[in-house]
């Protein structure tokens, strides 16, 4: 129509707070194909639709502009968020960018998005850690397998033994190192904007080829790890964690979708081992791994502190673990070159190990720090905490990191255990 509009029909189905009155109005990104629009995803254009009307001077309307509700989904959790089907009947948008470029466009705020996600894995076991430690600490149950702890009461806290602590330990592990992984592409985001703005295009450009590596690493394996925090925090409550006035179940409801929205694990695995990885001839990944092998050598030939921690077996660990990934990429590269089915096969495991491999990083970095500030106050006021992330890293390089070692069969499985099943052979259908 006149004036660089469109009028847009159709259907948008899983719109996350879709219809709310938190504001004036509500501005919709749509994808939608133009009348001349080629077929498949390079036809896609992105177009920008309000919920009511706006002037061309700018005045907000009280008049609907065709976009309505179709229904509210009813959900497993996030029940704060209206997830909407929202009905577009001739509705008057706005093209964003170029014809066409929708997609690409849209990825611009997508990878942003997928951030954020990561945030809510990290958020998800950060909460479910904080309610199972205070439960851990008040709950008493059974006594010590070494002897009594706490002998003036009925029972000892349930803190004290082995079964607990695994997974009070488990879930400190990916909270505080998961922000840590946040806490790292954050950094490179500012850098990123900084070079912009200082307009080294170059500069920005390699700073953003290197998030879109880290990206799905860091929201795949967080949301993942999240809704595996979330469970031991149930688990740490035993049957209260199954009843919703503690809180703990509330907190695995709603992370659970958050390795499904903005593309699940499965995607992410794809996109880090098939696009980031394997169509970028294995630059990226060479990359990354050069600097974890000088983090590695650095530790183990000249760390921070040799009193406290383990941080030169511990690079060692982390060395053995980088060489590992190095030589298992090379491997699925070489099956992948004759067989794209080793490639989607491996990526789910390939995406889980570079997770495994990456929150290690952090752990020895903290693990570092912690030494250093040791060395310089042994007994200052912030000790404990120094001496909690030393004995957190330890246990993750001896109890965690070690999961790799099961992922590595799966990422060189033969394609033909899991492509030779027809889907008749699954199971007989009606």
């Amino acid at each position: 129509i006149e004036g660089g509009k469109y009028k847009i029909s159709g259907t948008k189905i899983f719109i996350s707070c879709g219809e709310h009155d938190f504001t004036d109005n509500i501005l919709h990104c749509v994808l939608a194909r133009l009348p001349d629009a080629p077929p498949g995803i390079k036809g896609i254009s992105l177009f920008a639709v309000p919920k009511f009307t706006v002037e061309d001077d700018g005045t907000l309307t009280d008049k609907l502009n065709g976009a309505t509700i179709g229904r509210i989904e009813s959900k497993m959790g996030c029940h704060g968020s209206p997830t909407c089907e929202i009905n577009f009947d001739g509705a008057v948008g706005e093209l964003i960018g170029t014809p066409h470029k929708g997609m690409s466009h849209m990825f611009t705020f997508i990878n942003t998005s997928r951030m954020g996600t990561a945030i809510q894995g990290l958020a998800a076991a950060e909460g479910s850690y904080q309610l199972a430690l205070s439960y851990a600490k008040d709950r008493l149950a059974m006594r010590s397998l070494s002897g009594p702890k706490a002998p003036e009461k009925a029972a000892d806290p349930i803190i004290v033994h082995p079964a607990v602590r695994s997974m009070l330990l488990t879930q400190k592990c990916i909270a505080e190192g998961g922000r840590s992984m946040i806490y790292d592409c954050a950094f490179l985001g500012d850098e990123m904007a900084e070079a912009e703005a200082n307009g080294d295009h170059a500069k920005a450009k390699a700073i953003d080829d290197r998030l879109g590596f880290l990206t799905p690493i860091l929201k795949g394996f967080l949301t993942e790890k999240g809704s595996e925090a979330a469970s031991l925090g149930i688990q740490v409550y035993g049957g209260h964690g199954y009843i919703k006035s503690n809180g703990v179940e509330q907190i695995a409801r709603d992370v659970r979708i958050a390795s499904v929205w903005e593309g699940t694990t499965q995607i992410q695995a794809l996109d880090l081992l098939g696009r980031k990885i394997m169509l970028q001839k294995l630059k990226p990944i060479n990359s990354h791994l050069a600097g974890l092998r000088k983090l590695a050598m650095d530790n183990i030939t000249n760390p921070a502190s040799t009193s406290n921690g383990a941080l030169r077996s511990h690079g060692f660990a982390l060395l053995k673990a980088s060489l590992r990934w190095h030589y298992l990429t090379l491997r699925v590269a070489a099956k992948g070159a004759t067989n794209k089915d080793a490639i989607g096969i491996a990526s789910e495991p390939y995406l889980m190990m570079a997770g495994y491999i990456s929150l290690g990083e952090q752990w020895l970095k903290m693990e570092a720090a912690a030494a250093k500030a040791l060395d310089k106050n042994p007994d200052g006021p912030d000790a404990d905490f120094y001496k909690g992330k030393i004995l957190a890293a330890r246990f993750y390089f001896e109890n965690m990191l070690p999961r790799i070692e099961a992922l590595a069969p799966r990422i060189l499985a033969d394609p033909s255990s899991l492509m030779e099943i027809t889907p008749e052979q699954f199971a007989k259908s009606d």
